[in-house]
């Protein structure tokens, strides 16, 4: 992308702050992972930060810091990069939540598989995820798996993501 994504401007603000204020409404607290590199500057000013642990492992490192801070609760996550999701869509989500397995996932109309960066979390992952690490695999597929309820998704465009200028332009456009 060439830039923070949840710095990107949609509608006048960070895109970060939009998040925030969804989840809100849905599931407080909100926290947010960062990278170091992220916690300077001023949109990130007056949020709940969860600074990533370790550097390079992408969404993983933000589920492990999650964890970290409260291994006992079930974690909602939801990317930056996804400028259409709606609060509809995440309560959607959460009434669906199944806390006997590791997740509650989209399923991605495209793949069939779980959406891992637009789910819910369990504490039962915990294991999962500490055994990815340690392996190597910081990819979030590990979700195909293990036990996850897959809901899908009334508006499957809320769950695409941005990941080049030129999304980012269409998305904006949109």
């Amino acid at each position: 992308m060439g830039q923070d994504k949840a710095l990107l401007d949609y509608g006048g603000e960070p895109h970060v702050l939009r998040i925030v204020r969804l989840l809100e409404h849905v599931a407080p607290p909100v926290y947010v992972s960062v990278r170091k590199g992220q916690t300077a500057d001023s949109a990130f000013s007056g949020l709940r930060l969860l600074p990533d642990q370790e550097e390079g492992i992408g969404p993983m490192a933000g589920l492990l810091s999650a964890f970290r801070e409260d291994a006992t609760s079930p974690w909602l996550v939801v990317a930056v990069d996804l400028p259409h999701v709606s609060e509809e869509t995440l309560r959607l989500l959460v009434e669906h939540r199944d806390p006997s397995v590791c997740a509650t996932a989209f399923r991605n109309p495209e793949i069939g598989q779980p959406e891992p960066v637009c789910a819910i979390y369990e504490p039962r992952i915990l294991p999962v995820l500490l055994n990815a690490a340690a392996q190597g695999r910081y990819t979030l597929k590990f979700l195909r798996d293990v036990p996850v309820c897959l809901v899908d998704p009334a508006n499957p465009r809320e769950l695409s993501n941005v990941n080049s200028p030129e999304e980012y332009r269409r998305a904006r456009e949109e």
